[in-house]
């Protein structure tokens, strides 16, 4: 693209992007941001006595908003399609784990208490966008993920984002910008990341235009952002020497491009294969602002009171230093050993006064009062602080000191824990299923080449399934089920294993020996010696009411070589076809 035809397209954007940063100043509490952080952190004035009720009531939120073992439940739209969603939500689960989404939820939702808005970008293969054209393998990873510098370092090295593989990253808050009067997050016309990276990198990217990094010079703009009070950020504080890039990604969804500008040059301007389903953005928003793009962060609600609240408790931590126990005495009544007699901490000192009239005067004590009234008002400020934020009252999760705790308030107590969670986390889980229904849409685009996934057929028994993007491809519906997806512990691991004993015990559909051998395996941590329990001979007698009892095989076709049947398929090496599978499960072998 020539000069005079790259120079307009610049300008327009750098003006769009001026007008989004003022937008985000004039209309967001950014000028706040730093300070609560700073709040969360404990980094407060130290002649305060400080009660960091901003760090206690975030970290009690993150527990409560996120799942611990988030699980994705794939439906099928169709009939036809029931195996196709089987396949779909093996893949998804494994992605959650492999890309750690948790992780990127919950700095997500410090973000969003903090600042309002917690974004998470999404992508596939390469952090700073991806070039089908420039795959070099079946996979789609590019050259960006898999080649190397004459120096043998590679161009991206974030362990979040892997070759081939779907990514989703937390963003700072101040690095995202919308456009002007932007109101809702699912209609932005474009979004620009700021991202800050070593030119050496940015000129080796091959997916840049050569001769425009060719003329960066590496040294940082000034910033058109007046709020930023420090020139480098915490994590290039160790690399100022380091030459870096300063550049805007442009993610434009009405013309479906994505552009990087750098130095008031145009890097890249290219058609965004990542807007799938929408831009490959999700935010996690817990106060909406009705007209503004940048919500209302949960720590401005109670910043007002943490102050007053660590005001008071500096008070009261300086009434209690002057309210010790002082005496007053008549200069020349006591003689200085007396008066060390009379200060020490030995118990029955007798002290002796030369003015025997004036016996009363000589010594005077002194206990000043501390007002209950400090304890009164921090009760009230915390009340008002947990109100804030939904934490307070019977009905919001909180037994009332006044009365007991019956069966009613108990009842009360545990709908208002709910309700007050609900909402949350139910924001929470629809920003995970946009994320993963993205994510859907990029392998289904981008994995041409066979890959290899484990489901459990209709039977029972698992099975190994080759498939690719475009056989799995179509509409699902998602979910998060928490409940299925909660941490199996070694004592959640024993009780299951005694309770499916303790069910199938005897029965013979059920292979018996295989059933004692989970059993056994749950007391593994306790004394390894229990899987030599059954290594050796039955008792004479048991062989013939085990055999009894195991289950037939020509029943549950485990597949793979060996198995009854001699049917291949349920091994990574040698999987079953997708086609075959489907037409397995349909009842057409």
């Amino acid at each position: 693209m020539s000069k005079s035809k790259v120079e307009p397209i610049v300008n327009d954007w750098m003006s769009r992007i001026k007008a989004g940063i003022e937008y985000r100043k004039r209309f967001s509490t950014r000028q706040k941001w730093n300070e609560y952080r700073d709040m969360y952190r404990g980094k407060w004035n130290p002649s305060l006595v400080p009660v960091n009720k901003v760090f206690a009531l975030g970290r009690a939120l993150v527990p409560r908003a996120y799942f611990k073992a988030p699980r994705i439940i794939v439906t099928a739209t169709r009939p036809d399609m029931v195996w196709h969603a089987r396949v779909v939500e093996a893949i998804d689960n494994a992605l959650v784990k492999q890309a750690h989404l948790k992780l990127a939820i919950k700095q997500a939702i410090i973000d969003a208490y903090l600042c309002g808005v917690g974004p998470i970008k999404l992508g596939f293969d390469s952090e700073f966008g991806y070039l089908p054209e420039q795959s070099v393998t079946e996979s789609g990873e590019t050259v960006t993920q898999v080649s190397r510098t004459e120096r043998g370092e590679t161009l991206e090295y974030n362990q979040g984002v892997r070759p081939g593989m779907p990514w989703a990253l937390r963003v700072r808050p101040e690095d995202v910008i919308v456009p002007w009067g932007a109101s809702d997050p699912h209609s932005l016309p474009w979004i620009a990341h700021y991202v800050l990276r070593p030119l050496e990198d940015v000129q080796q990217d091959q997916k840049y235009d050569r001769k425009a990094t060719a003329e960066l010079k590496g040294t940082r703009m000034p910033s058109m952002e007046d709020v930023r009070r420090t020139p480098f950020r915490p994590r290039e504080e160790r690399d100022k020497d380091i030459p870096l890039a300063e550049l805007y990604e442009i993610r434009d969804a009405k013309r479906k491009q994505v552009l990087t500008i750098c130095e008031n040059k145009l890097l890249l301007a290219a058609d965004d294969s990542l807007q799938t389903i929408g831009l490959p953005w999700e935010f996690i928003i817990f106060n909406t602002d009705p007209e503004f793009f940048w919500a209302i962060p949960d720590v401005s609600i109670i910043e007002d009171q943490q102050k007053e609240l660590n005001q008071t408790r500096t008070q009261a931590s300086r009434h209690r230093a002057v309210a010790l126990l002082k005496f007053l005495y008549l200069r020349g009544k006591l003689k200085p050993e007396e008066l060390e007699k009379f200060l020490s901490s030995e118990v029955g000192p007798a002290v002796a006064i030369d003015d025997t009239e004036n016996i009363g005067s000589a010594v005077m004590e002194l206990q000043p009062h501390v007002p209950i009234d400090f304890q009164r008002e921090s009760l009230a400020i915390l009340n008002d602080m947990r109100e804030g934020l939904g934490f307070s009252s019977n009905q919001l999760g909180e037994f009332t000191p006044r009365s007991g705790k019956s069966a009613t308030e108990a009842m009360l107590v545990q709908q208002g824990f709910e309700a007050r969670n609900d909402e949350r986390r139910d924001i929470v889980a629809d920003v995970i299923c946009s994320i993963v229904r993205k994510w859907n849409s990029f392998i289904f685009k981008f994995w041409s080449s066979s890959r290899v996934t484990q489901i459990v057929g209709p039977e029972g028994s698992t099975h190994w399934v080759a498939y690719t993007g475009d056989q799995i491809a179509g509409e699902y519906d998602l979910s998060v089920d928490v409940e299925s997806g909660i941490p199996i512990t070694s004592g959640l691991r024993y009780q299951m294993g005694k309770d499916l004993f303790g069910a199938l015990n005897g029965d013979q559909l059920i292979n018996q020996m295989l059933l004692r051998q989970i059993l056994l395996e749950a007391y593994t941590p306790v004394d390894p010696r229990v899987e030599q329990l059954l290594t050796g001979p039955p008792e004479p007698g048991m062989a013939q009411a085990i055999a009894k009892e195991r289950q037939p095989q020509p029943i549950i076709d485990r597949g793979g070589k060996g198995s009854a049947g001699g049917r291949a398929g349920s091994s990574p090496e040698h999987p079953m076809e997708f086609q075959q599978m489907i037409r397995r499960f349909r009842g057409g072998m």
